[in-house]
C-alpha cells in the first residue's frame, strides 16, 4: 500500500466563548472528524519558532484540548493522526501574553481513509479490538531476559521529527516528489527500516532464541535477523535493504545496532518523507517491553553523509495473539505500469 501525500487539514482560527477558560491557558481548541463528531486521542504538537521549544498533548474523550503558559510568538501546530485516513494538520498560531487562542481543528479524510479496508489504523484498531491480553508482566526466556516473540501491530510515531536533510538528500527527495515512480515501494521494492509494512495493518512477527532475534513482516524481503551470540559486524559488509543487526540486553532493554544498507531505501513514516540516505546509515533501536501486551521502540537514525545530526522515531507495538502473518506478493512492478501524479 502507497503512503498518502499528507497535505494541512481545514482549519478554523475563531474565539468562541463556550469553551472554558483559566488565566494560563494560552491556545486551546476542539478536534473533530469530517463529520464533526469529535476526535478523542489527537496528537497534537506546538513548536516555538523563535526558540525551538515544543509542547504537547492529546485531545481529551470530547475532543478538547488545552496548552498553558504558552510564550508569546509564533508557533507551529501540527496533528498527524495514525496512518493513513486522514490528513496531517499543519497550522500557524500567533500567542500573545494574558490572552487565550481559540484554534479548532477539522480532519480531512485522504483516499485511503473513504476506501473500504485501506486504512491500516482503523484496521489495526479493529483488530485490537478482538484481541484477549492477560494483565501480567513481560514473560521471560530462561536466561531471565525479557521474550519479545509474538505478533505485534505497529503504530507510528504520533510526534514524529524530520531529519535535518544535508544539500545532496535534499536534491534527491525533491527529485523523487517530482517522479513519485521511481519511489521503492512504487516499483515493488522493500519499505523503510526497521519494519517494514506495504499492507495494511502493519504487523510484525518475532521470533526469539538466545542467540537470535528474528523479525518477520508483510513485505519484501520478509525477515531481518538481528544476531544475539556477540558477534561483530563483518569487517567487509554487502549493502542490503535491512543491513546487518547485532543486539544485546541493557537490563530489560534490547539494544540493536544495525549498519551495511544500501542507499536504495527511503525513510519516513506518517512524519514525512521520503527521506533518502546514503550507505552509511547507522540505526540503532532500544526495544523495551513494558508489559504483557505493549512494547516500546525507540529508533536513531545516523548519517553524516545525508543528515545534519540524527533523528529519531519513537514507535509502539501491541501484541496481536490471535492473529497471524500471510504472505506479501506485490505486483505491477515495471515503470511502465506505473502512472505519475499530475
Amino acid at each position: 500500500m502507497n503512503r498518502p501525500i499528507l497535505a494541512a487539514a481545514l482549519l478554523s482560527l475563531l474565539a468562541f466563548p463556550a469553551y472554558p477558560q483559566s488565566p494560563r491557558t494560552s491556545l486551546q481548541g476542539l478536534v473533530s472528524y469530517p463529520d464533526g463528531s469529535p476526535v478523542p486521542n489527537a496528537p497534537i504538537q506546538v513548536k516555538h519558532q523563535t526558540s525551538g521549544a515544543v509542547a504537547r498533548t492529546r485531545s481529551d474523550t470530547n475532543g478538547l484540548y488545552k496548552f498553558s503558559a504558552l510564550a508569546d510568538g509564533k508557533w507551529d501546530l501540527t496533528i498527524r493522526m495514525p496512518c493513513c485516513a486522514y490528513s496531517a494538520v499543519a497550522s500557524e498560531v500567533v500567542v500573545a501574553r494574558d490572552k487565550t487562542q481559540q484554534l479548532d481543528v477539522r480532519l480531512v479524510e485522504t483516499v485511503n481513509g473513504s476506501t473500504l479496508g485501506d486504512d491500516p489504523a482503523r484496521n489495526a484498531e479493529a483488530m485490537r479490538k478482538r484481541q484477549r491480553i492477560p494483565s501480567k508482566p513481560a514473560p521471560r526466556t530462561a536466561a531471565r531476559v525479557p521474550d519479545l516473540s509474538g505478533v505485534w501491530l505497529l503504530t507510528d510515531d504520533p510526534y514524529p521529527e524530520a531529519p535535518q536533510l544535508l544539500s545532496t538528500a535534499e536534491a534527491r527527495r525533491t527529485a523523487l516528489a517530482e517522479d513519485p515512480r521511481n519511489a521503492p515501494h512504487n516499483r515493488c521494492l522493500p519499505g523503510p527500516p526497521p519494519l517494514p509494512g506495504a499492507s495494511s495493518p502493519f504487523i510484525a512477527k518475532f521470533v526469539q532464541s538466545s542467540s537470535l532475534l528474528v523479525a518477520l513482516f508483510e513485505d519484501y524481503p520478509g525477515f531481518r535477523q538481528i544476531f544475539l551470540d556477540g558477534r561483530k559486524h563483518p569487517a567487509e559488509l554487502n549493502p542490503s535493504w535491512m543491513g546487518h543487526s547485532i543486539g544485546g540486553w541493557q537490563k530489560d532493554t534490547l539494544v540493536v545496532d544495525t549498519v551495511g544498507f544500501n542507499d536504495l531505501s527511503l525513510l519516513g513514516g506518517i512524519g514525512g518523507g521520503p527521506f533518502p540516505h546514503t550507505e552509511a546509515l547507522h540505526m540503532t533501536e532500544r526495544y523495551r517491553r513494558t508489559d504483557y501486551g505493549h512494547m516500546e521502540l525507540n529508533v536513531t537514525f545516523e548519517d553524516p553523509q545525508a543528515f545534519a545530526r540524527p533523528y529519531h522515531e519513537n514507535l509502539t507495538l501491541t501484541l496481536a495473539p490471535q492473529e497471524e502473518l500471510i504472505e506479501f506478493v506485490c505486483e505491477n512492478n515495471k515503470p511502465e505500469h506505473l502512472v505519475a501524479s499530475p
